[in-house]
């Protein structure tokens, strides 16, 4: 008996096991989906066809579910459509064949953290909830980084992903036209009202929507945008026209975090001009600080108009709720005072929690979701999972938030170290722009919690990484053959 069937054999039990144990709830939406994923067994056949699922499904998901509510459910069918391409996966894990680093960590992250909890389990299903949103799309980007697709198949892909970049900007148009309106217009509701403005990310009109995402996801494709046109793969007017079409959904809505965003991705693609192309580098300078001051012009206009704040109220607001001592939104802490209660609840007299967490779910509460985390039904109100970083403190503890960290850490050392060795002008130019969406991520680790807790970023943030996976390994595939 050879390793692969061995393998196999327990890859077998191990899904009976999982499926014994959703059988033995009684949860009709569990059993629901348990059917789904017998349904999708049958292709992984054919795990392209997965991916082109993922990738379209999957970033319209948003849009989908509030466009028909009885489509919220989507995102479980689609995390286990990702799931199950951890089946094939799991042979190349075994077989360690080129397998970069942070694809490594990413592994011993998501073996670290159902260790962690099974160890101090709480209840079957916060775990299986908890285990579902942080690792909905990690066989997505395993799949991306490890498995034998045709380079063709990544090229259309990342087109397809740009496609839907563009694609913003007409539902944009929409949700600011139509349901701006609904939710009393920007002249009423002001900032708030905007708020519904997300793309194909999903309109909350009770609030809450995904409009930061959209915002990650332009930033990110004009990063690939700029990287390929250094490289000379784009048009100097193509490129220009590209990121315009990017930028106005970000003037539709009002999501503040641009103001720093962009100015941090646009330096992380263009460092090499500060020395080489000093001239080239001041005038792009002038052109960002012309943009990003039209946006925050824009954003403090939202908040003002509706309201008798200055200009200066809302800058002291802003701060006070993202730094200061005031609750964000309508939580008692912020995204910093998140981070301190954190640490004022966890000592070194209680080493467990504060190494290895309560485990995962625990710190989850939405107001819609029957499955409230044990910790956070202890502080209600307060937001205890605001963030990634305070979710994966209290579910995982230090060690996981340190495991989280080296994932990303490591990949940008990769993207790094392929940029400079890749012989392709389009490599090169497409690992400066996941060290840029790397950057990215890290920043919305402290931001808010959709890293870890939103189905259409945690499919962005997958394919990014399992791209650079694909990158790295079929470079290493081209040098040993040359």
């Amino acid at each position: 008996m050879n390793i692969k069937t061995i393998v196999v054999i327990l890859v077998t039990g191990l899904i009976a096991a999982f499926t014994g144990l959703i059988a033995s709830t009684g949860n009709p939406i569990l059993l629901a989906l348990l059917v789904g994923m017998f349904a999708g067994v049958a292709l992984l056949k054919a795990p392209n066809v997965s991916v082109w699922m993922l990738l379209i499904i999957g970033l319209f998901s948003g849009f989908l579910g509030s466009l028909v509510p009885g489509l919220s459910k989507l995102p479980w069918a689609l995390a286990l459509l990702s799931m199950l391409l951890l089946l094939p996966v799991s042979i190349k894990f075994i077989e360690n064949q080129r397998i970069p680093v942070f694809i490594w960590l990413a592994m011993v992250f998501m073996i670290y953290t159902v260790i962690a909890t099974l160890a101090q389990l709480n209840s079957l299903s916060e775990f299986f909830a908890g285990f579902k949103r942080y690792f909905q799309m990690y066989g997505l980007m395993f799949a991306l980084a490890l498995l034998a697709f045709k380079p063709e198949d990544y090229k259309r892909w990342l087109k397809l992903m740009m496609i839907i970049a563009l694609m913003q900007l007409p539902f944009s148009l929409f949700e600011h036209f139509i349901l701006v309106g609904m939710r009393g217009g920007r002249g009423v509701g002001g900032a708030e009202a905007t708020d519904v403005v997300a793309g194909t990310f999903g309109a909350n009109l009770e609030g809450g929507s995904a409009n930061s995402v959209m915002v990650a996801f332009l930033i990110m494709a004009m990063a690939f945008f700029i990287a390929r046109w250094k490289e000379g793969l784009i048009e100097k007017k193509r490129v220009v026209w590209l990121c315009l079409l990017c930028l106005l959904p970000l003037g539709l809505g009002e999501t503040k975090i641009v103001i720093f965003l962009l100015p941090m991705v646009w330096l992380i693609v263009v460092r090499d001009d500060i020395k080489q192309k000093s001239g080239r580098f001041l005038l792009q300078f002038v052109g960002l600080l012309i943009v990003t001051s039209i946006f925050a012009l824009v954003y403090l206009g939202l908040n003002t108009g509706a309201s008798s704040l200055t200009s200066s109220d809302v800058l002291k607001e802003a701060l006070n709720s993202n730094i200061g001592s005031k609750g964000y939104g309508t939580y008692i802490l912020n995204r910093t005072t998140v981070i301190s209660f954190w640490w004022e609840n966890h000592h070194l007299s209680d080493l467990v929690t504060l190494l290895f967490g309560h485990g995962l779910g625990s710190s989850y509460f939405s107001p819609t979701n029957p499955i409230a985390g044990h910790v956070a039904v202890q502080y209600i109100g307060y937001g205890i999972d605001l963030t990634t970083a305070t979710s994966i403190l209290w579910d995982t503890g230090l060690i996981g938030l340190l495991l989280f960290f080296t994932i990303f850490i490591a990949a940008w050392v990769s993207a790094g170290r392929l940029r400079a060795i890749a012989g392709s002008a389009q490599i090169r130019a497409d690992a400066l722009a996941i060290q840029a969406c790397i950057a990215l991520f890290i920043v919305f680790t402290f931001y808010d919690s959709t890293l870890v807790n939103f189905l259409p970023f945690e499919l962005i943030t997958a394919t990014v990484l399992g791209y650079l996976g694909y990158l790295i390994r079929n470079q290493y595939v081209a040098s040993f053959q040359a």
